[in-house]
Order: structure tokens, then sequence, then C-alpha cells
């Protein structure tokens, strides 16, 4: 096989994984970023090394930090890197439905959410996601929201190096749990 046969097919086969991992299939994002994209990418990861006070003050107040990424994460433009529905329905085989919570200081619904990403969160899945966040980086420096494109810059690390339940995984799954009871759902009838 010739290089520019296994790159079609190491293209394709990463694009299936990711419709697999997210809700990215017919989107930009079902396709590896270009040379082009790339490259933009890694220009803005450049830009943002300039706001290194600005990134360190973002991260001082942890719990306003993580209050903040998933404001950022919520935005619709996110939607794409919501987590698949196969993805839900393995959460939803492993460790059953979420709870419903009445009283926010009742932590059944995150101590939900963490056996949930222990289920999928495995360190492929971690990478995949970090990256397609990244993309969003151009967008972010472009308009000048440095302080978001700090934040997504820094739950992308967290998200890859850690195994812990970054802001940008939490999202990615409370959107897609959402997503997937609004679509598979039946309509309940009243008699």
């Amino acid at each position: 096989m010739g290089k520019q046969s296994r790159i079609k097919r190491e293209r394709r086969e990463h694009a299936t994984y990711l419709a697999t991992v997210s809700n990215c299939e017919g989107t930009w994002l079902e396709r590896p970023p270009d040379a082009d994209e790339q490259a933009k990418i890694d220009s803005a990861g450049k830009i943002l090394r300039r706001f290194r006070m600005q990134a360190l003050q973002l991260g001082a107040d942890r719990d306003a930090f993580n209050r903040f990424s998933l404001e950022i994460f919520r935005d619709e433009r996110f939607a794409p890197l919501h987590f698949s529905d196969d993805m839900i329905e393995m959460i939803l085989e492993e460790i059953g439905e979420p709870p419903v919570v009445e009283d926010d200081s009742d932590p059944s619904f995150t101590n939900y959410l963490l056996r949930a990403l222990g289920v999928v969160a495995s360190a492929r899945v971690r990478r995949t996601m970090a990256e397609q966040a990244r993309r969003f980086l151009p967008q972010y420096v472009a308009a000048g929201q440095y302080k978001e494109a700090l934040a997504i810059e820094h739950n992308c690390y967290m998200t890859v190096m850690s195994d812990a339940a970054t802001p940008l995984l939490v999202q990615m799954l409370v959107s897609g749990l959402a997503r997937y009871y609004e679509e598979h759902e039946p309509d309940e009838t009243v008699a």
C-alpha cells in the first residue's frame, strides 16, 4: 500500500472513530484538520503563550474556573463534540440511568457523572476530545476572546494529562445525555 493510500485510510478510520465518540458526523469536525487548519491551531497556541499571567490568574480560583469553562462548553458551537449515542448507550448499559435530583446539595448526579466518565473516558477518548476542542482556538483568538481560549487550552491539557473529570468532558457528557433523552425518550401519551 502506498503512502497516499495509507494516509487516506487513516483519515477515514479517524473520521469513523470521531463519529463513534462524538456527535460530529456530517460537520466540519468529522474530518481531521488539514495542514492549513493545523497551522491556524498552532498559531493560536503560540499567541496564547503570551498570556501566561492571565492564565495563572484564571486558574487561581478552581471553582470559578470550572464554572467559566462549563459556560464556554455550553455554547452551541460545541454541539458536535457532545458524546455520541453510542457512548451514552455504553454508559446506560454499564451503570444505568442518571438519577433525578431535586436538591442542589444532593451529590448523586455528580457521582453518576464521575462514574459515567470512568466508563467511557479512556485515554484515546480524552485525547480525541481535547484535539477536537483545540480546533476552536483560532475562532476565539481571532475574536480577541483570549480568556475563553486560555480556558479551552487548559481544559484540553488537563483532559489529556490527567484522569480528572474536566469541564470539557463533563459538559460533553451532560449535553450528550440531554440530547440522547430528547431524541430517544418515548412520547408519553395522555389517556
